[in-house]
């Protein structure tokens, strides 16, 4: 039985679109950018982020294997293709100054350029439909590793003890950024189990072919991240000067290019793809990365702006 029967469509709804906002008011607290990531990771020798990262993808196979045991997964290109969507993805967040999740958090902060991310990324789905390339077929469904339990219950408090023992932060800072993205692994895999397409800019490529749910969903997860903006005082409006409206339109082109190809982009891989144990998933996520990081320490004007 699906844990979903029990729900009827309000209440569905009503239960997605708080799911929703409560993860886009998690992001303004997580350190959930894969760019914010590398550039600590460079500049401050710092992995919190990209550790960070893991614990999601765990978290994230915990609710799938409580409850979905056939979790969806996003239909993987060819390595070839899939490299150079991985690439796409990694340069096009770069210049956006901001991977998918970042991009909503940003938003909340008042960046209201960064709807351009989403603008840009959604004219390169077009494109790439019209020209017949990419995928544009929702989620497959795949089973959980059936050690997935055990996977998890090992790998939080190792990734939690490397944090602490290596880079020597204390134990307080670890725990909570542990919370905190235990939080967005968890809601963000609940609002996936609840509703497909998702994570964001998956749901974004199928707006006008899939149902009502999906804007709800969209509407939620930026609903919340400005709400948070809002109460924390960072919610900031101010015009954006012309080269920033460049880069998060052709920062966005880019990332609706690579996730045409890696299904989602960062996100499905954090949230779906490594959680399910995809090999392809983990060579995506790493070429994402080092695109990334290649950016960052050649071109001096890629930075958080």
């Amino acid at each position: 039985m699906n844990f979903l029967d029990g729900f009827s469509i309000p209440a569905l709804a009503g239960v997605l679109f708080t799911a929703a906002f409560a993860l886009g008011v998690a992001i303004q607290h997580g350190t959930t950018c894969a760019v914010r990531a590398m550039s600590e990771l460079i500049r401050e020798r710092r992995a919190d982020g990209l550790l960070g990262f893991l614990e999601c993808g765990l978290w994230a196979l915990l609710v799938a294997w409580l409850l979905t045991p056939d979790t969806a997964v996003p239909q993987w290109e060819p390595v070839g293709w899939l490299c150079l969507g991985a690439a796409l993805f990694g340069a096009g967040a770069t210049m956006n100054c901001g991977c998918a999740f970042g991009s909503i958090a940003r938003l909340g902060e008042g960046r209201a350029e960064f709807l351009l991310t989403g603008a840009g990324a959604y004219l390169s789905f077009r494109i790439l439909d019209a020209l017949g390339e990419g995928r544009s077929t929702l989620p497959e469904q795949s089973p959980v590793p059936e050690n997935a339990l055990l996977i998890v219950l090992v790998g939080l408090p190792l990734l939690i003890g490397v944090r602490f023992l290596v880079w020597r932060r204390p134990i307080g800072i670890v725990l909570q950024l542990s919370m905190l993205m235990a939080v967005i692994g968890i809601i963000g895999a609940f609002v996936g189990a609840l509703h497909q397409p998702w994570p964001w800019m998956l749901a974004l490529r199928f707006i006008g072919t899939s149902n009502w749910l999906t804007v709800l969903g969209l509407v939620g997860l930026v609903s919340g991240s400005i709400a948070n903006g809002v109460v924390r005082g960072r919610f900031r409006l101010a015009r954006p000067k012309l080269a920033a409206v460049r880069d998060r339109f052709a920062g966005g082109m880019l990332m609706g290019a690579g996730s045409a190809l890696v299904p989602g982009g960062n996100d499905s891989l954090i949230l779906q793809g490594i959680p399910s144990g995809s090999p392809s998933a983990f060579l995506a996520y790493g070429i994402v990365l080092a695109t990334i990081g290649a950016l960052l320490l050649t071109v001096p004007r890629f930075n958080l702006h």
